[in-house]
C-alpha cells in the first residue's frame, strides 16, 4: 500500500507539475527552448518531486537543486531543454531515434545530479543513474513518436503539447517504479 501510495503521488506530482510549468514555459523547437526554460521547468519538476520525497529522505530540498542545475545544464546545451521541445520533424522513426539518443543523454545528467543527493542515503544509488537514462530514452521515445503521430492526423500543434505530457508520463511511471526499488534498500529508512 505504502509503494503505491508512494507511485502514485511520484507519478501525480510530476505530471502536474510539468502541466503547470506550460503556464510559464511556452512549447518551441530548437533552440527557442534554452536554459531559462530549463530553470523554470527544473524549478517546479523538482519542487513537486521533492514534496513527495521529503517523507522518505532527508535534505529533499537538495532534489530541487539538482533539477534547477542539471535542467538549466540542458537548457544551454544543444539539446535545449527537451522536457519543452518538439522536434522539428515529422517522422516518426527519426523521432524514435532521437528520442532515444537524447532520452540517454538527458537520463544521464538528471541522473547523476539527482545521484548526488541519493548517495550518502540509499545504498546502491548508482542505479539511480541507469533507471534515470533508460527511463528517459523510452520516455521521450514514445511521447515524442506520439507526439509527431497526433500531430501528423489533426494538424495541430497541441498534439506535439500531448506528446511531451506522454513524455512527463511514462518517465514519471517508470522513475516511480525504479525509485520504489531503490528506496528499499535505503540505509537510513524514515
Amino acid at each position: 500500500m505504502i509503494r503505491s501510495s508512494f507511485w502514485w503521488q511520484w507519478v501525480l506530482v510530476t505530471l502536474a507539475s510539468f502541466l503547470v510549468s506550460l503556464l510559464l514555459i511556452e512549447i518551441g523547437e530548437r533552440p527557442d527552448i534554452g536554459t531559462l526554460q530549463g530553470v523554470i521547468g527544473g524549478s517546479l519538476i523538482g519542487l513537486g518531486q521533492s514534496l513527495v520525497l521529503w517523507q522518505r529522505i532527508s535534505k529533499a530540498w537538495w532534489w530541487v537543486l539538482a533539477n534547477i542545475i542539471s535542467w538549466g545544464l540542458i537548457g544551454s546545451s544543444s539539446l535545449g531543454a527537451i522536457g519543452w521541445i518538439a522536434p522539428r520533424t515529422d517522422q516518426i522513426n527519426l523521432r524514435l531515434v532521437y528520442g532515444v539518443v537524447d532520452g540517454l543523454q538527458i537520463g544521464v545528467v538528471l541522473g547523476v545530479a539527482q545521484w548526488l543527493v541519493f548517495r550518502k542515503q540509499i545504498s546502491k544509488a548508482w542505479r539511480w543513474i541507469l533507471a534515470s537514462s533508460w527511463c528517459w530514452s523510452i520516455g521521450l521515445a514514445c511521447g515524442w513518436s506520439v507526439g509527431g503521430f497526433l500531430h501528423q492526423l489533426t494538424r495541430l500543434f497541441l498534439g506535439e503539447v500531448f506528446g511531451l505530457a506522454v513524455v512527463w508520463l511514462a518517465v514519471s511511471i517508470m522513475t516511480g517504479a525504479a525509485l520504489i526499488s531503490l528506496l528499499q534498500c535505503s540505509k537510513h529508512p524514515h
